[in-house]
């Protein structure tokens, strides 16, 4: 709460200090140039922050803070269900039994500017083929403690759904259901002083010389299905959402290469442990009945199964001047509940980006 607290009057200031130098070569006005001296002492406090006990031989800061990105992206959302449950017991969909269900996305084309400033920044995406509606990000790339937060939507899914007692499949068109997938990842470097995650992903400070660190990460992810065609609905027991919520931990690592200076190749890893997980239906009606919550239990477990996820980044950027960069960067996110056995659902969530950028 105190980072964003912090971020929130940086931002103000320094807009606030961006205007007060127009208008001060306008009409000159001394309280113009407090605004500004308050405006420097909080870019240069957190600027001597983010360096303190950093070793300057390895990360540095960019002599222009803010920075402003466009970017091209490709991205993909992907959803499978696995319910191999008898349809003579309790544990299945209400009347079907096995059942399959595999959706993705097209992949989308999407153009997107995005804001930063000393790695904290803002972007939001815009599909070119109305695929994506939303694709909404915000990074907190610190030392030694970051994180970002992503949310994109689309109903631009397809795939089958299979179930066994009716003897076909389904094929799912595009605009018979959405998915949507909200992400929260945290991080911790165990070696802040000499490697830096901000100079791979916001670009907000400069990697010197090649270095790792081991990560902590921390991750919670909740994907959402809502099923808008009635054939659909029925064949999965009169559902018309799935909510699937996860939180998963883990230890990995992350190298940040620098071959010659201006250019740093970025690889990390970081496989997880599912630790807690929670799931809903809502049935047709759009109310909740016993029996709809007794099926939801079953399927979806009632406990929590340990699961493997993984969360993955690898970037390119080079530095042509002070001023600009290029490069590309990607994340792939994978997230994984139940058993083979009993129930299985997963989410996969890639992106590809790559852009230019103007520092001033």
């Amino acid at each position: 709460m105190k980072r964003i607290v912090l971020l929130l009057i940086v931002f103000g200031a320094s807009l606030t200090a961006a205007f007060s130098q127009i208008a001060d070569d306008l009409t000159p006005a001394p309280e113009h140039s407090k605004v500004r001296t308050l405006a420097n002492k909080l870019v240069n406090y957190l600027e001597e922050r983010e360096l303190s006990g950093v070793d300057t031989s390895y990360v540095g800061a960019p002599k222009y803070k803010w920075a402003v990105f466009a970017n091209t992206y490709l991205s993909q959302l992907d959803f499978d269900l696995r319910s191999n449950g008898d349809a003579n017991k309790v544990d299945y969909v209400e009347g079907i039994g096995k059942v399959t269900v595999d959706m993705r996305s097209k992949v989308e084309t999407q153009v997107s500017l995005g804001l930063y400033f000393m790695g904290y920044g803002l972007s939001y995406s815009q599909d070119l083929n109305k695929g994506y509606k939303k694709n909404l990000s915000f990074t907190m790339y610190s030392s030694p403690v970051g994180g970002e937060f992503r949310y994109h939507t689309t109903d631009r899914i397809h795939g089958k759904l299979a179930a066994k007692e009716l003897g076909f499949n389904f094929d799912i068109m595009e605009g018979e259901a959405k998915m949507s997938n909200f992400i929260i990842n945290a991080y911790y470097v165990f070696n802040p002083k000499k490697f830096s995650y901000a100079s791979a992903m916001s670009y907000s400070k400069i990697q010197k010389k090649s270095a790792g660190s081991f990560l902590g990460g921390l991750t919670f992810n909740q994907t959402k299905i809502t099923a808008y065609d009635p054939i659909l609905r029925g064949m999965i027991g009169g559902i018309n959402k799935i909510h699937l919520r996860q939180f998963s931990f883990g230890v990995g690592y992350a190298y940040n290469w620098v071959p010659v200076k201006g250019l740093t190749v970025h690889l990390s890893g970081i496989p997880m442990i599912l630790i807690t997980t929670k799931s809903a239906t809502k049935n047709t009606g759009g109310d909740w009945d016993e029996n709809q919550k007794e099926t939801q239990k079953k399927l979806f477990g009632g406990k929590t199964h340990v699961s493997y996820t993984h969360m993955g980044r690898a970037s390119v950027s080079y530095a042509f001047s002070d001023r600009f960069l290029a490069g590309y960067s990607a994340y792939y996110n994978f997230f994984r509940v139940g058993k083979h056995s009993e129930y299985y659902a997963s989410t996969e969530d890639w992106n590809m980006r790559f852009f230019v950028a103007f520092r001033f």
